[in-house]
């Protein structure tokens, strides 16, 4: 029994230690996006992000905080400045970082049920 606490104490801090979403990421998931960037800050078990993108032109400007499991992020995010004719509001980002921690991949969902595939590239750090 003692070798087995042991065990799970000695290795606990491996599991803790959350991925590294810090920084400054360029948002690539589509053509029609473009000066797309977001910053994600990792304080604990919480992350925070801010996202700029212009589509075909028109800016977007959305905000979000949630939570960090492993090497996946999920946060609800609020819309702060909309492009004319999208009618969201706010919405939830599943990410998840690759093994390499260059990429983040993942899905939206907004307040509508509109939903699609996010895609992310790290910038800053390097």
């Amino acid at each position: 029994m003692k070798t087995l606490l042991y065990t799970f104490f000695i290795s606990l801090p491996i599991f803790t230690f959350s991925q590294d979403f810090n920084g400054v990421w360029a948002d690539s998931s589509n053509v029609n996006f473009s000066n797309c960037t977001a910053i994600f800050s990792v304080k604990k078990d919480s992350v925070f992000m801010t996202h700029y993108l212009e589509f075909k032109g028109n800016p977007f400007i959305e905000y979000g905080y949630g939570i960090v499991a492993g090497n996946k992020i999920k946060y609800e995010v609020y819309v702060t400045l909309q492009v004319p004719g999208w009618k969201a509001t706010k919405g939830n980002h599943i990410l998840t970082l690759s093994e390499d921690g260059t990429t983040l991949r993942g899905t939206y969902e907004d307040n509508l049920g509109n939903k699609g595939n996010l895609v992310f590239k790290r910038k800053y750090p390097n």
